[in-house]
């Protein structure tokens, strides 16, 4: 590659060697920093000397000959042309040698002897230089012995007239052999002084068209600017590993891959700097862009001066490898602490932990150099604890367990030691519940000996409960019970009471028989988790109700997703869910999730993939169901799962079955789980899921068993809940498969006594079993009223299932036209629930001609609406009122009923629910 951005350099040279040849011979020194292209610009000094016919002599210091007498001058002999010695030089070559052996074996040097060599050898050059001038080239003269460079200052003095030109050239970051002598030679070439400044922007894209044989883009261009700052060597190592790559490449934001060019040219850089500045620079090296490295801290951690600091830190970032106290690429960093022993490293982390520590900086620069070090203070642990906290937020779990582990390892006593078991039992459980369980033995044994907090033992009861081990989780939720708490701690424990009972209804015994009311604080505040856990038990006590739905709102925009508080976010789920409050519950659902998935805590993301699944069961989005499902099961093994596999298991069960996927559902029912899933909430999901799957393959009398199981443990628990599993309406369902309608009709009726004047699905589903049980004439009124309540609560599959019966009912009735209409709202719901089973069932009674013909009525009136009739019918069709769509749509209600109006006089119908029939499952497109 060519000169780039050296004009100048060449222009002073040339002036240099017009004034030698006119027999004025000067002293020209070049400087710049280490793998500034010095020695590529003697080259090109050289070739134009030689070029313009110029007797040119080399010489180069080596890092290997500093200690070797006289060796520039030695070079310089045998780079003597024989004629100017006129047949003298081997005499002189051996006045040499015999000088530097005496000198090397540290014998006296006469002085009139070393007179007469440096005389003699200053003569036969001047005197060359008479018929030819000659050009002395000196390259690193920071390398170069004391005696060559007494050697070099005895001829510069005598150039003056003569016509020799002597160029030497010297580093910024390297020790002369002899400061002194060194620090005069430049002296005299204070006037005649060339510096090598970092090439710009602009010369690096000169390299780069160069190399590139085209003009290279912006991006390419700043990001090998940014990488080698300008020091033409790193460019080119930059651009060596770019053509090895196969290309020039970059991303968005253009930073570039050095490889092994680069990185091999950072450790020749390194080992030719002096220890002082090597110091220095591996300082510098610790450290990223945050926090920045001052000469302070370099100077402290280097254990130099901080004037020296300053200047090794100038001429570092001269040279291109630091900028703003640091080494921008991570491989170039790693090359200069290649360098050092793996005892000094260590130390070196250490001292730069102590360091950051004591200035105050952020825990987790402060963590990564005790890791590096692999060693914790005494001091150390409350750091690393915090920055394993703030990692664990961004989701890099594995360095936050990592600096944990540490932590653990430096523990002062058995009580910290103890709550960092804790801390790192939460953070693997985050990826991996049944890996992460391991602990729970210590754990359990530092709850017995008084060693964990309140939280702690939560953190502790709630893995154990997770995985099976209920009695130990018994005993450490015992051990609870005796603690003195504060107020917020009283209100943990409350709340984790409460879900232990919901999740494990039998752990406990009874539960209590009326909710405990929320404790209000000093300045009247009710505690949110205590709150919580009150809405919860009202749920499990009476059902959920309005006050319980806004508890579980306010509880989930103030709990975070840390620690144990995954529990608090599924409480409140779950009673927006079994209050068939489905929107809400899927916004905040969807919302946990995106937050978990920003975190990477994969146990967290299946738990609310799990609980999305249900949503969207409920809502009859069954295709959605069954993709939540088989993502929540992949997320996490069987054994991470452990007795919560059924929540999704049970789902997918549910799923395939309404999809008519009878085979799938049977191979899920060939999968083990684990025993002690029957003993909790999601045993009975289980439970349920498997006796549906008994009924559509025609085994109601299996399935009738499952469902009385279900009965009976809910019985013994006391947990007899229909929101969560109404057990009464498919035991009912399998009596009327098994021609039992009385029995059937006795446990609708009992189901519906249980509940209250709220319409809800399950009071849904509990009418239609009893209009399949009662007497023709009554089932048209019950299936109906079923049907409001399910448009208002979103079961699209109930109210499929419902409308199909009721089509049934209409035509046993004679009413063949309603039948018709109604048939065909039942079998468009199927399909958009993609319940396959429930259209074969309609199959033969759908009059294909009839649904084309009233498909393409109802779709000559649906065009005929406006855009804000649209809007206006699809939210009517969808259950709000006047003033809930006036609101949504930031209109009057006047405006509304007008809407309304002419949309019922254009569709032909005369109520909203016959909206819904007319649209059918072209609502969602509307709105």
């Amino acid at each position: 590659m060519g000169i780039v951005e050296r004009q100048e350099q060449l222009a002073s040279f040339a002036t240099a060697l017009a004034e030698c040849q006119a027999g004025r011979g000067r002293l020209l020194a070049v400087t710049g920093s280490l793998a500034s292209g010095k020695t590529t610009l003697l080259r090109v000094f050289t070739e134009r000397a030689a070029a313009a016919g110029l007797h040119v002599i080399r010489a180069t210091g080596a890092r290997t000959e500093r200690e070797l007498p006289l060796s520039l001058v030695n070079q310089f002999c045998h780079d003597f042309p024989f004629e100017i010695f006129n047949g003298n030089r081997a005499e002189l070559v051996r006045e040499v040698h015999s000088t530097a052996m005496r000198h090397g074996q540290r014998s006296a040097v006469p002085g009139s002897q070393l007179a007469t060599m440096l005389h003699k050898a200053s003569v036969t050059l001047l005197t060359a230089s008479e018929r030819k001038p000659v050009v002395v080239v000196v390259d690193d003269l920071h390398h170069v012995d004391p005696l060559s460079l007494h050697s070099l200052l005895y001829l510069v003095r005598r150039i003056r007239n003569a016509r020799i030109l002597v160029v030497v050239s010297g580093g910024d970051l390297v020790e002369p052999t002899d400061p002194q002598l060194y620090a005069e030679l430049m002296e005299l070439a204070s006037e005649n002084h060339l510096t090598l400044p970092p090439l710009s922007r602009r010369g690096v894209g000169e390299l780069l068209a160069e190399a590139l044989g085209d003009q290279p883009c912006d991006a390419l261009v700043d990001a090998c600017a940014r990488a080698s700052g300008g020091n033409p060597l790193l460019i080119r190592t930059l651009i060596t590993d770019l053509q090895n790559s196969g290309g020039f490449t970059v991303d968005r934001e253009g930073p570039i891959l050095p490889a092994r060019a680069y990185t091999s040219a950072v450790r020749r850089y390194v080992e030719r700097c002096d220890p002082l500045t090597r110091r220095v620079l591996a300082a510098a090296a610790l450290f990223d862009r945050c926090p920045p490295a001052g000469p302070l801290t370099l100077a402290r951690l280097a254990e130099v001066d901080i004037e020296a600091a300053r200047r090794a830190l100038s001429s570092l970032e001269s040279s291109g490898l630091v900028s703003g106290g640091w080494l921008p690429d991570l491989r170039a960093r790693q090359a200069v602490l290649d360098h050092l022993p793996t005892a000094a490293l260590t130390n070196l982390h250490l001292r730069a932990a102590q360091l950051l520590y004591e200035e105050g900086s952020a825990p987790l620069p402060v963590a990564r150099h005790l890791l590096a070090a692999g060693w914790a203070p005494d001091w150390a642990s409350p750091v690393l604890s915090a920055a394993a906290e703030a990692l664990l937020g961004t989701g890099d779990t594995e360095l936050a367990v990592a600096l944990l582990r540490l932590a653990h390892d430096g523990a002062r006593d058995d009580v910290e030691r103890a709550a960092l078991k804790v801390a790192l039992f939460q953070a693997e459980w985050r990826t991996d519940p049944a890996a992460a369980g391991y602990r729970l033995g210590q754990l359990a044994d530092a709850a017995r000996a008084g060693r964990l907090s309140v939280a702690a033992r939560v953190a502790t009861a709630h893995g154990l409960l997770w995985l099976g081990h209920t009695a130990e989780a018994a005993e450490v939720l015992d051990g609870l019970a005796g603690l003195e708490a504060d107020a917020e701690q009283r209100a943990e424990i409350r709340f984790f009471t409460v879900w232990a009972r919901f999740t494990h209804p039998g752990l406990l015994g009874d539960e209590p028989e009326e909710p405990q009311v929320p404790r209000c604080s000093a300045d009247n505040v009710v505690n949110t988790r205590d709150a919580l856990a009150h809405a919860l038990e009202t749920v499990l006590a009476k059902g959920p109700n309005s006050a319980a739905v806004v508890a579980a709102e306010r509880a989930l925009p103030r709990f975070t997703l840390r620690g144990s508080g995954m529990a608090s976010h599924a409480a409140a789920l779950t009673i927006l869910v079994y209050a068939d409050h489905l929107e809400t519950a899927t916004l905040w659902a969807d919302r946990l999730l995106a937050q978990a998935g920003e975190r990477r805590a994969t146990s967290w993301q299946a738990m609310l993939t799990a609980i999305r699944a249900d949503i969207s069961l409920r809502s009859g989005q069954l295709a959605d169901a069954q993709r939540y499902a088989e993502d929540a099961l992949g997320m996490m093994s069987r054994e991470s799962w452990a007795t919560a596999v059924g929540v999704p298991l049970s789902t997918l069960l549910l799923a395939h079955t309404a999809r008519g996927q009878l085979d799938q559902a049977g191979r899920l029912l060939d999968q083990p789980v684990p025993d002690a899933m029957f003993e909790t909430v999601w045993g009975l999901h289980y439970l349920r899921a498997r006796g549906c799957y008994y009924l559509q393959t025609g085994r109601a009398a299996a399935g009738l068993d499952d469902f009385t199981t279900c009965g009976d443990l809910m019985a013994r628990w006391n947990f007899d809940l229909p929101a969560l599993v109404p057990w009464r309406v498919h035991a009912a369902h399998a009596h009327l498969e098994l021609n039992q309608p009385e029995k059937a009709r006795a446990l609708a009726e009992s189901q519906l006594t249980q509940l209250g004047q709220e319409p809800s699905r399950t009071k849904a589903a509990a009418l239609r079993v009893l209009a399949a049980a009662g007497p023709l004439a009554q089932r048209p009124t019950l299936l109906r009223e079923a049907a409001e309540m399910l448009r208002a609560c979103g079961d699209r599959l109930e109210l499929a299932h419902t409308l199909a019966d009721l089509s049934q009912a209409q035509r046993s009735s004679g009413d063949f036209h309603r039948a018709r209409m109604t048939v065909r709202r039942a079998w468009d719901l199927a399909g958009d629930c993609q319940a396959d089973a429930l259209r074969r069932r309609l199959l033969p009674d759908v009059d294909d001609t009839v649904l084309e013909s009233a498909d393409d009525t109802d779709t000559e009136a649906l065009n005929s609406l406006s855009d804000a009739e649209r809007r206006v019918a699809a939210l009517a069709a969808q259950g709000s009122t006047n003033r809930q769509i006036a609101n949504k749509l930031f209109v009057t209600v006047s405006t509304v009923e007008q809407h309304l109006t002419k949309v019922y006089r254009k569709l032909n119908v005369t109520r909203r629910a016959d909206l819904l029939v007319k649209l059918g499952p072209r609502i969602s497109n509307i709105a």
